[in-house]
């Protein structure tokens, strides 16, 4: 007996010889990779191969629709949306500020979660559960709603909210997406770093709907929001996730796997509680994770953006005078020049602001407040133009 799929992104259906060991399969059209939760058995002489004609051999299957949406943004809506999403979803406004005093913000090359990431991670971002509840209660304002004043697209609301972790047990959240080329043309990792270990684990993976990997101790198939991920325990206080084993690597090396982008983390504020940073030495149109943007409406916009664009850093600090901090480096001087002019008219239009930088680099700070959101949304409105 075969046995029949329907892929949950786009509902195609398809058909293979027996169910796969690692119980995931690959949709035939749209390339989304699904745990397989259920199929119908078909007798043999049904066709074992897909409904749609074979792609070409050694053709690998367009990445997530998600996925490239972020690689769409880079590098400046990437990096606003990433820490936007885990912190928005990882509180709801809910939750009551904890009495005793939350840390403060570590050095952002120091968090331990980088070490669970992909060494090649070309974007990065990581969210400190301290830092944001420590504003929080300065301000009597919910953790969730500080980082919502940034007033961004709404992201994919509730997949993280699925992990049901209070903020005030998150030291970090750091995640890791890589654009690269061949088989890594697109990875992912993100790495769940707890103040202390889980109460109830068991408790955790049900609320994941955690389903163990058959022959992989250790590992399970979960689904946030629409995406199959695959998770793995790297220690009592750190849950990792990836889009499979290969993003797992340095979970087996205990968080020794070679943390990405120190030299851009390096530059970050001292006291930045939220960021999310990106560089390559390449145009990013270049990439073949990109590249599948161009035919789309939204890629079309913002294409020569990424072709000027080589790396960006956007950086909160909560401290005493919470600061948005922004450095971009352009792919020549010409271009980082009219960039730290265009910084330089919206420092002029906003109190406390300032602009700088020199050769290709240009940087904008400024206070961080209720009007962020709004500025940001109009540094990506007219860099698309």
């Amino acid at each position: 007996m075969s046995i029949r799929l329907s892929c949950p992104s786009c509902n195609h259906g398809f058909a293979l010889p027996a169910p796969p060991d690692h119980r995931r399969a690959a949709c035939p059209r749209c390339g989304d990779v699904f745990p397989i939760r259920s199929y119908t058995e078909v007798p043999d002489e049904a066709p074992a191969t897909s409904l749609t004609p074979a792609k070409a051999p050694g053709v690998r299957p367009p990445p997530r629709r998600w996925l490239l949406a972020l690689a769409c943004a880079v590098p400046l809506g990437l990096f606003v949306y990433g820490f936007y999403w885990m912190a928005t979803n990882f509180d709801n406004g809910t939750r009551d500020v904890p009495s005793s005093d939350p840390p403060r913000a570590a050095a952002a090359n120091e968090l331990a979660g980088l070490g669970y990431l992909r060494a090649d991670s070309n974007v990065v971002f990581a969210v400190q559960g301290g830092p944001l509840l420590r504003y929080a209660g300065r301000t009597g304002r919910p953790p969730g709603e500080v980082l919502a004043q940034t007033g961004l697209p709404e992201p994919v609301r509730g997949a993280v909210e699925q992990l049901g972790v209070p903020l005030e047990r998150v030291d970090h959240l750091a995640g890791g997406l890589t654009l690269g080329e061949g088989e890594d043309a697109l990875r992912f990792t993100l790495a769940l770093v707890l103040t202390e270990p889980l109460a109830d684990e068991d408790d955790f993976l049900r609320k994941l709907k955690a389903r163990p990997v058959a022959g992989k101790g250790g590992r399970h198939d979960v689904v946030l929001g629409r995406l199959p991920l695959v998770l793995a325990r790297a220690a009592p206080t750190v849950w990792v996730f990836g889009l499979d084993e290969r993003d797992l690597a340095a979970v087996e090396k205990g968080g020794a796997g070679g943390a990405p982008l120190l030299g851009v983390l390096a530059s970050l504020p001292p006291e930045a509680a939220v960021w999310v940073a990106a560089d390559s030495d390449r145009d990013w149109t270049q990439k073949p994770a990109v590249k599948l943007l161009g035919g789309t409406a939204e890629g079309k916009k913002l294409l020569p953006v990424l072709t000027d664009g080589r790396g960006a850093a956007l950086a909160v600090s909560l401290g005493a005078e919470p600061r948005l901090w922004l450095r971009v480096r352009a792919a020549d001087d010409a271009t980082g020049a009219r960039v730290r002019a265009y910084f330089g008219a919206r420092a002029a239009e906003v109190g406390s602001a300032r602009a700088g930088g020199e050769g290709a680099v240009a940087q904008f700070e400024s206070p961080f407040g209720p009007d962020t959101g709004k500025l940001l949304q109009r540094f990506l409105a007219d860099a698309g133009r």
